[in-house]
């Protein structure tokens, strides 16, 4: 592991260092084995802000740490070498799914959060970056788009909570292997480039059904998922899903406490003494509409 640093800030070069490598152990966990690990690790100093470049990212975030879990963590230094992974290794075919680089790689990030400072921690910053997707535009905007269209800001953000999505959806057991495949796999990685419809069969095969409604509406439309609720009777709700054509797993906080239930545009009865909760922890992009 090689930092190459500027000679007045020489003295921090070990501190980077190590945060590089525990950047790197929280990577791999995820994601498996760094991708060049026959070449090498590197960094260097530079006046712009950051880039990814294959093998030795450019880093030029002026040592500006932040606090996550009481340890010092470097958001530059983590995210641009999270595209070894997410760019170098695992590319996009066209500008038009740019967010399988950027929002995925943005979803390591907020795995750093859950390492160093836990679940809690992890989820708030999801649901901080929700409060953040303006939203304007689908985050797949067509096929062979330029890039100047491509990076519309939702890549990051949207994509990643996407994937937060999917993880509440799959659940752990499923999700995070299935990512560690797409990170490790021949199929998907090196030469072998991909687009949105990979990503959909890879999950929707590991999930056991298929998931391409929640990949239309989260990536191919602007569309919020749509969530009706009805008080039927003093105690009782009906809840259903309006625009989504599958069952998903939604948290209702009722009286007796957070359940997880099967919802589809049937709906169902949640019977609760207190007015319902959808969706508490805020695992999807949504809009809740009560009569």
């Amino acid at each position: 592991m090689e930092y190459y640093v500027m000679e007045e800030n020489e003295f921090m070069g070990e501190k980077l260092l190590g945060l590089y490598e525990e950047s790197c152990r929280i990577q791999e966990k995820y994601f498996g084995e760094y991708p060049w690990v026959k070449e090498r690790i590197a960094a260097s100093e530079t006046p712009h802000l950051g880039m990814e470049h294959q093998t030795n990212i450019a880093y030029g975030n002026k040592y500006k740490f932040t606090q996550v879990g009481g340890k010092d963590f470097d958001w530059l230094l983590h995210h641009e070498f999270g595209h070894e992974w997410w760019a170098n290794k695992v590319t996009n075919r066209d500008w038009a799914h740019m967010w399988i680089q950027e929002g995925i790689c943005v979803f390591g990030d907020a795995m750093a959060t859950r390492e160093l400072a836990g679940e809690a921690a992890y989820l708030k910053k999801m649901q901080q970056t929700a409060r953040a997707i303006k939203n304007g535009l689908p985050v797949v905007q067509g096929e062979e788009v330029d890039s100047d269209s491509a990076y519309y800001g939702d890549i990051y953000g949207k994509g990643a909570f996407f994937m937060h999505t999917l993880r509440h959806v799959m659940g752990d057991e499923i999700f995070f292997p299935t990512l560690k495949k797409l990170a490790t796999a021949p199929q998907y990685t090196y030469d072998n480039t991909v687009v949105t419809a990979d990503v959909e069969k890879l999950f929707s095969g590991a999930y056991g059904k298929s998931l391409q409604p929640l990949f239309q509406l989260y990536l191919y439309t602007n569309n919020k998922l749509e969530i009706h609720v009805k008080q039927t009777d003093e105690n009782k709700y009906l809840v259903k899903l309006l625009n989504m054509e599958m069952q998903l797993p939604i948290n209702i906080l009722t009286g007796e406490g957070t359940q997880r239930l099967m919802v589809d545009k049937k709906g169902i009865i949640v019977s609760s003494k207190t007015p319902i909760q959808i969706d508490p922890d805020v695992f999807y992009f949504k809009k809740v509409i009560l009569e």
